[in-house]
Formats: structure tokens, sequence, C-alpha cells
């Protein structure tokens, strides 16, 4: 018989059926894999988020606001969230001047606890920086929105109160500000000199002088030490033509407060306008032995030795207070026809 050649040999021999358990095992352990790939990718992942999140907490309760915004961001963007992570983020934010942003994120935190009084005070801020930029009304009356809610969550946030004061004042609304002052006040828990003052100047910038001296003194008798409370009385007597009585608050300031420049600016000033120049010198003077590198008291001095006709003196105080930022100095520089270059 003939013999069958190999190839003819193995196409005749049954072909071997797969193997059903074999493939199911190869299929299972793949799964196996995967998952163990998926879990481990969540963890890692996990991971890096709490790492992350934990340097940008350590960066935010240091102060170091660029780097916590930076690792906010990063925790973020790992699917960090929540109402303090948002909160952080955005005060971060705020903190370096980006207030939109900062809005942005801290209205997260306000949708996911929305009774957090610092949240509101936060975005409240934010909106009054970026309207103190613009001088916005909307962005003013916006900045009051959130910090009346944040009152109303936490009526002991002095800051609160300020803030709302100062925007109604920016938008020129001085009598609903000093409802706030005065809501404050109530309160008790708050500076109360402080406060009494805020309110004399609202009087002041509706030029109702005798009504800002009253609170004035109001401040005072709260704090007798508060130097700012007596200059300002001080400049409410010069506003209602009484000198001898401004001249008086200002010299008790330096009983208080010896070292405090303004009061000598103050009467080297008032002064200088009666156009008594020597003393206006004098007291000029007086202000530079406390701070040689004041603009206003170098300015002040220019002045008065400009109107006494001594254009050499009043030149180098003049130079002296526009190489510190006076531009009032600069302008009687170029009228006096001297060469700026040098002050560059």
């Amino acid at each position: 018989m003939p013999v069958k050649s190999s190839a003819h040999a193995k196409a005749a021999l049954p072909k071997k059926k797969p193997d059903k358990n074999f493939k199911i095992s190869v299929i299972l352990t793949l799964c196996f894999i995967l998952a163990c790939c998926i879990v481990y990718a969540v963890k890692n992942k996990s991971y890096s988020q709490d790492v992350i999140l934990q340097r940008a907490n350590d960066y935010y309760i240091k102060e170091q606001y660029f780097m916590a915004a930076k690792y906010y961001d990063k925790a973020v963007e790992l699917g960090a969230s929540g109402s303090e992570v948002f909160r952080n983020y955005g005060s971060s934010l705020l903190k370096l001047g980006n207030y939109d942003s900062a809005v942005k994120i801290l209205q997260l935190s306000s949708e996911i606890d929305p009774f957090n009084a610092e949240t509101y005070y936060s975005i409240g801020n934010a909106y009054y920086q970026k309207a103190a930029g613009s001088n916005s009304s909307d962005k003013f009356f916006q900045a009051v929105k959130y910090l009346e809610k944040s009152v109303d969550l936490s009526p002991d946030t002095e800051n609160a109160y300020l803030l709302i004061g100062l925007s109604y004042r920016n938008c020129g609304m001085q009598e609903n500000a000093r409802a706030w002052y005065r809501m404050a006040l109530l309160t008790g828990k708050f500076n109360q000199a402080g406060f009494y003052n805020l309110i004399g100047h609202t009087f002041r910038e509706e030029e109702r002088y005798k009504e800002a001296a009253d609170y004035y003194k109001r401040a005072i008798d709260h704090n007798g030490s508060f130097s700012a409370a007596y200059c300002n009385l001080g400049d409410m007597y010069l506003k209602m033509n009484n000198k001898d009585a401004a001249l008086l608050e200002y010299k008790k300031v330096m009983d208080i407060e010896p070292d405090y420049i303004v009061p000598y600016i103050k009467i080297g000033q008032l002064y200088y306008d009666g156009a008594d120049f020597d003393n206006a010198v004098f007291w000029a003077f007086k202000a530079l032995e406390i701070d040689p590198d004041s603009d206003k008291a170098n300015f002040l001095l220019g002045m008065a030795y400009k109107d006494a006709g001594k254009k050499n003196e009043a030149a180098e105080h003049f130079k002296r207070a526009a190489y510190r930022g006076s531009d009032d100095a600069v302008y009687e520089l170029k009228n006096m026809g001297i060469d700026l270059t040098e002050l560059m």
C-alpha cells in the first residue's frame, strides 16, 4: 500500500477542540490584572491628592499664599473638594489679589456649606477690594450683600462692619455707613472709640463739622490715648475757624505720643497757612527730628522757605520730598526751573 505523506497524515489528524476552561481562565486572569491596575491607579491618585492637599494646607497655615494656591489648584485638579478646601484656596487667591478667581472658588465653598460666615466675609472682601481698585458702585453693593450675610451668620466679625461702612461711604451713602457703625457699637464687643471715630468721619465727609467733632470727642472719651481722634478733632476746630482750640488738641497728642509725627506737621501747616513762616519752619523741623524722610514734613519746610524767599533751602527740601514720592514737590521744582534728572 502506498505510504501517506506526513502532510497528508497531519491533515488526517482530528482537530483539537479549544479548551473552554482555559479561555475562561485567561479572561479571568486578565480581568484580575486590570482590576489590580485600576485599584493601584486609584490608590496612587488618592495618595498623590492627599500629599498635595497636605502641602497646600501647610503653605496656607504658614501664610505662603502663592504656594498654597498652586498646590490647592493641583489638589482640586486631582479631585479634591470640600468647603474648607475651596475656602482656603479662594482665600489664598484673595491674598494674592486675584479677586475674580477668588470669588469663583469661594462661591463653590458657599454652595457646599451655605452657613459659613467666614466664606461670605471673604467673598465680600474680594468684591470690596475689586471695587476699591475700580471705584465701582456695583461691586461695592455686591460686597455689602455678602458682608451682610456674614454678619447675619456671625455678628462678631468686626471687619465685616468696617467694610460695609467703607462700601457705603465710597458710594456717598454716609447715613447707611453710620447705621452699620452704630450696630457695631450696640454689640458692645468691638473697639468703641474706633467706631465713634468712624462715625465722625462720615459727618466730616458731609462737611457737618460740628457733628463730626462731637463724635471725635466721644472717641476720646472712650480712649483718652487715641492720638488720631485728637488730630481729627483739631481738624474740625480748624474747619470751624477755631485755631486756638485746634492747636490745643494737636499739642495734647504730643503729651500722649511724643513720637507721633502728624500733630507736628499739622501745627506747622497751621502756621504756614497763617503766613507765619518762622513758626512753620520750627514745627517742620520738629517733625523731621522724628522722621527725616517724611515727604510731608520736607514739603512743608520747602514751602515755608520758598515763601520766606529762601530759594536754595526750599529746593533742597523739595528734592528730598520729591525723592520720597511727593508729586507736589516735583511740581514746585519744575516751576523753579530745577533739573529733575538728578532725582532719578
